[in-house]
């Protein structure tokens, strides 16, 4: 019989587990960042599975810059809507 391919969240997550020793290292509050991180990478999985990208570690990647930059965009849009409402105050 032939082989059964890793679906990439599986992989994800064995990926995931290699990085359990720098997790534990880090401080108590560093660690819900690392596991926020982590959920990124989850939640963009879908995406980075149809990338097939061999290095499981660029989609990791990206999934977590795609998340910072939808959080600057959402940050950005927040502080013009109050810059708006102090000029209107004003």
């Amino acid at each position: 019989m032939g082989r059964t391919v890793p679906s990439y969240r599986m992989i994800l997550e064995s990926e995931i587990k290699k990085w359990e020793g720098f997790l534990k290292a880090l401080r108590v509050e560093d660690r819900a960042a690392f596991e926020e991180l982590m959920n990124e990478c989850r939640r963009y999985a879908s995406a980075a599975g149809a990338a097939t990208r061999p290095i499981v570690a660029e989609a990791m990647f990206m999934s977590i810059l795609l998340s910072h930059q939808k959080s600057l965009r959402e940050m950005k849009v927040a502080l013009e809507r109050l810059k708006s409402a102090i000029k209107c105050k004003q």
